[in-house]
């Protein structure tokens, strides 16, 4: 008689369970430092992994967009990236790169004592107290660059024409290139697309599915 087959599925966490994969198949799968989940399990549970600079010991704790995964022992240390036609997967970055990561800012809102809150795509919530008009002026799709494991904002990059962007989502993901335009489409429910010059050629798609990473040139390694 066969043994069944089951895949582990993500604890709720800082990424939506439909775009994250648990640690542990990381650890399994991904990393191959263990022929089975129960090894992997083990191995997490002994803090021997870092996600964005702090041990993790909850093997199904969800892994996503731009997390920076360490193993302290060896030294390695990744971050998580769409590879173009492959999805989610693991990119070798250096030293300098560990200690910050990408986050796009999904949510934007006033809070109480006139406070302003930027919730990111990882799930952490970015509070100004004071905002200057400057703040004011930062919206949804446009991305902060977060210090490791601080979490303090070290840089804000606006979603505009010119800047470089990631294809993290649909069919295209994992492609990157500067943004040429973006425009609404005239029909209900409106969308917006935005069009990306990527080395594949000129790519037209769903504002929500680009993320910007970059000025002119990107801030952080791509596949």
């Amino acid at each position: 008689m066969k043994e069944k087959k089951w895949a582990p599925v993500p604890r709720p966490g800082p990424h939506p369970k439909k775009y994250s994969v648990p640690l542990v198949v990381i650890v399994r799968d991904w990393l191959k430092r263990a022929s089975t989940g129960a090894e992997a399990a083990r191995i997490i549970k002994s803090g021997k992994i870092h996600v964005d600079g702090r041990p993790i010991k909850e093997p199904r704790f969800p892994v996503g967009l731009m997390d920076v995964l360490n193993v302290p022992e060896t030294g390695e240390t990744y971050r998580v990236l769409p590879f173009y036609r492959r999805g989610l997967g693991l990119l070798m970055i250096n030293d300098s790169e560990a200690g910050f990561k990408l986050g796009l800012i999904v949510r934007k809102q006033h809070v109480k004592g006139g406070a302003l809150q930027f919730t990111l795509h990882d799930g952490r919530n970015v509070l100004i107290k004071d905002p200057t008009e400057r703040d004011r002026a930062i919206s949804t799709h446009d991305v902060f660059k977060i210090e490791l494991p601080s979490g303090k904002v070290r840089a804000h990059i606006p979603f505009s024409a010119g800047k470089y962007s990631l294809i993290f989502r649909g069919s295209r993901m994992g492609l990157h290139g500067p943004i040429l335009n973006y425009e609404e489409v005239r029909r209900y429910p409106a969308k917006q697309l935005v069009t990306v010059q990527t080395p594949e050629g000129t790519i037209s798609t769903i504002v929500g599915y680009v993320m910007v990473v970059g000025e002119e040139e990107p801030w952080l390694k791509l596949p």
